[in-house]
């Protein structure tokens, strides 16, 4: 009896320290992936959500590519018309957010920097919840991608 009562404090204990690891709102609670190994490569937009209402994408493909060295770029793809730029990306300092900026095709520079809160990251799977407040009015945006 003292066995299973000390396997049982055991798996609690261990229960409860991985679900507090969690750095993401939805997960993953475990993983030995770096964040780093885990937000390379390249991603695809399969669901985009505003305020809680699912977004029809009416046909337009959106791939972000993210390279180890921060770099990378977005192809935006509708019918037959494809827009292609080059991007920079980083993480905070807790890598709670993943900061990007883009470059215009005619530009030399790249533009002002976009945050999202990443709210889950797995090697397959990223989401990021945005939220702009403008005239009182805010706006929350969470995309979902799915990795190739």
């Amino acid at each position: 009896m003292k066995k299973i009562a000390i396997i049982l404090s055991i798996f609690a204990a261990t229960t409860m320290i991985l679900s507090s690891c969690a750095k993401y709102e939805e997960g993953p609670s475990f993983t030995l992936l770096t964040k780093k190994a885990r937000v390379v490569g390249t991603w695809t937009v399969t669901e985009v959500t505003v305020n809680g209402d699912i977004q029809d994408l009416g046909g337009t493909v959106v791939k972000t590519t993210l390279e180890k060295d921060g770099t990378g770029t977005m192809s935006i793809v509708w019918g037959a018309i494809t827009i292609t730029n080059d991007l920079e990306w980083e993480f905070d300092d807790e890598k709670e957010h993943l900061r990007t900026r883009t470059k215009e095709t005619d530009e030399t520079e790249f533009g002002e920097w976009d945050e999202g809160e990443i709210i889950r990251l797995t090697n397959s799977e990223c989401w990021v919840r945005t939220v702009e407040t403008e005239a009182s009015v805010t706006v929350t945006t969470i995309s979902k991608m799915t990795k190739e």
